[in-house]
């Protein structure tokens, strides 16, 4: 708000303003020398104008070298040049940099200096301007300038991966964890491109979504990485005039794990009743293709039960499961004591893939029992209801078990 006031209205009317904020206040020329410069920042370094940025804040290099700030053989490596040129070139708008450290010299002693700031471009009558604001600044042995801003605190301290691109996708602001997460140092990663620090497969990919986030104003999905789940929440917001791209990734494998855990049938592993009512729910919803429903029912788990007690039934029901999974049907569930439901995309050899599954089945005995099972199998069809099509199936699976069990009903 500050840097528009001052070159708005004009230095001044605001001039009493500025030099009594809070923060430390520069501005900047386009040959990177100071030209206006606060009362705080000035009781800290007690310098004029006329200098350049390094030199003002008693940068060490340009010290030692006994060369102009920018131009000494570090300056070239030096993430606070490449940013302020990046503004002055008009590449980056704004960039907000935090725990800054350099070596310098303040009251005539060499110390390390740790700062945070904000660089902003301003463009005034064919002129080149850059404010740069600095609210934290502290020595090794003291706190300098205090100023906190609460927003940064915040981020700062949650576990969510948080950053802001510009339209031209590039970091202008990303916080603590999302830095750790890819391994840089804040002041390293703003100003930098995905391209600058992911392959270039990954870099494709989430330059479509940036895409879409411009164009259609947000962007979900959910994706994997490293063996964890993440939930990217990406909006389209404005700040100051400009578009920015805003993302926040939270880790969601503990509450993926969880919800799997929901959906699934403790005895066998399989999926369980609410985990078959989601995907048929799916399945219609999308009209995915081409689906057989098949009904599995185990034929005399109740003698079993009855004659070993449950336990043994138990273990049948286990024993069937495994015999499932081993035919490589993706979509099978519990759904009851004694049933499986399996959905498979219709195919030619659907009902040889069922007479395997019962010849193994019939072939397993356990304790005195040979075990057996009847199936119901139908088409779904997407113009009756999902009650419909499970009530057509288990008449199917009715008829199997009244002509005989063991058998195979297709309707």
């Amino acid at each position: 708000m500050f840097f528009s006031l001052f070159f708005g209205k004009g230095i001044i009317m605001y001039k009493g303003i500025l030099d009594e904020h809070k923060n430390g206040i520069l501005i900047l020329d386009n040959k990177f020398e100071v030209i206006y410069v606060n009362n705080i920042i000035q009781n800290i370094f007690n310098k004029g104008t006329k200098e350049r940025c390094g030199e003002f804040l008693e940068c060490l290099y340009q010290m030692e070298e006994k060369k102009r700030c920018m131009e000494t053989t570090k300056c070239s490596k030096c993430n606070m040049r490449i940013n302020l040129k990046k503004i002055m070139d008009g590449k980056l708008k704004n960039i907000s940099i935090e725990k800054l450290e350099y070596e310098g010299y303040l009251n005539g002693e060499k110390t390390k200096v740790e700062m945070s700031l904000e660089l902003k471009g301003i463009n005034k009558d064919n002129d080149r301007f850059i404010y740069l604001e600095i609210y934290k600044m502290k020595t090794e042995k003291e706190i300098l300038i205090s100023s906190r801003r609460l927003i940064d605190e915040i981020l700062d301290t949650l576990d969510d991966y948080i950053f802001y691109k510009n339209k031209d996708y590039i970091y202008v602001y990303a916080n603590k964890s999302y830095c750790n997460y890819v391994g840089m140092k804040k002041i390293d990663l703003i100003g930098k491109s995905d391209l600058d620090i992911f392959p270039k497969e990954f870099c494709n990919n989430w330059r479509k979504s940036d895409e879409i986030t411009l164009e259609n104003g947000f962007f979900i999905e959910e994706a994997e990485d490293r063996g964890r789940h993440f939930k990217v929440t990406k909006n389209k917001v404005k700040i100051e005039g400009d578009f920015l791209i805003s993302c926040i990734i939270k880790d969601i494998t503990f509450e993926k794990l969880e919800m799997e855990k929901a959906y699934l049938d403790n005895l066998t592993g399989l999926g369980n009743r609410r985990g078959y009512d989601k995907k048929i729910m799916d399945i219609f919803k999308k009209r995915l293709g081409d689906y057989k429903l098949i009904l599995l029912d185990l034929d005399f788990l109740r003698e079993l039960n009855n004659e070993w007690g449950h336990s043994v039934g138990d273990i049948a029901l286990k024993e069937v499961a495994e015999i499932i999974k081993e035919s490589n049907i993706d979509e099978v569930y519990r759904i009851g004591g004694d049933e499986f439901a399996l959905i498979i995309k219709s195919q030619k050899d659907v009902i040889k893939k069922l007479e395997e599954i019962n010849a193994k089945i019939k072939n397993k005995k356990i304790k005195t029992i040979y075990l057996s099972s009847s199936i119901g199998v139908i088409d779904l069809e997407y113009d009756k209801s999902i009650l419909h099509n499970f009530n057509r199936v288990d008449k199917a699976l009715y008829r199997a078990k009244k002509e005989g069990r063991g058998r195979i009903v297709e309707e």
